[in-house]
């Protein structure tokens, strides 16, 4: 008797990873409808992220400098990641014109009215007791992050649920916090139809296995 074991139909399919442009626009929707949302953004440059992040963080200081909002950018290192990006904020509101506008508000925190940008480093926390974010919670590097500690020290400080959360990073290593973040915004994409992932590296090609009729597959 001869047995035959049928393999099912796979397919590969192909999307190409919007830029940077559409993850602004994308972004600052989500902003503006006080929606919760992740987003995944792939980027093995810190320059490239803090190119990319400055412009939206100073918008969101400048718009919510009547209504208010707490933002926080989170970044594993001190000195390579954090302090740069505080540098190129004050350094962007100065040429808008708007250094007499902005302050300090205690460490590594900058106000602009009743608006709050925070910056985070996991190596060198701050020891005071900081407001909660509930506008823009960004974390830098986050390959370099593990979900588990991303989920016991900042996810119970984060206030509510309406926050819009953005990861940059660089796939493929295991346990990190942009990997899990790369599975949420993919969850998301499924169930709203709105991208969630994006790169600001050329872009890149995504790989989906599909077996059988149902389509199922994962990030590659």
């Amino acid at each position: 008797m001869v047995m035959t074991l049928e393999r099912p139909e796979v397919s590969v399919e192909q999307d190409v990873l919007p830029g940077a442009e559409q993850a602004g626009r994308e972004i600052a929707a989500a902003l503006m409808a006080h929606q919760p949302a992740t987003f995944a953004i792939e980027a093995a440059s810190i320059s490239a992220v803090t190119e990319f992040a400055t412009p939206l963080r100073s918008f969101l200081l400048l718009s919510g400098s009547a209504a208010g909002g707490v933002s926080v950018a989170i970044a594993p290192h001190f000195a390579e990641q954090t302090y740069p990006a505080l540098l190129d904020l004050v350094g962007r509101l100065n040429l808008s014109g708007a250094e007499d506008l902005w302050r300090p508000d205690g460490a590594r925190t900058v106000a602009l009215g009743e608006a709050r940008q925070m910056f985070i480093s996991a190596d060198m926390p701050v020891s005071e007791r900081s407001p909660r974010p509930d506008r823009l919670v960004e974390v830098v590097a986050a390959h370099d992050v593990k979900a588990d500690w991303y989920s016991s020290r900042v996810a119970p400080r984060l206030s509510g649920s309406a926050a819009v959360r953005v990861f940059y990073g660089v796939p493929g290593v295991a346990g990190s916090m942009f990997e899990a973040a790369l599975a949420e915004a993919f969850a998301e994409e499924t169930m709203t139809g709105a991208p969630r992932r994006f790169s600001l590296e050329d872009s890149r090609v995504v790989t989906r296995a599909a077996s059988g009729r149902a389509g199922i597959g994962g990030l590659r």
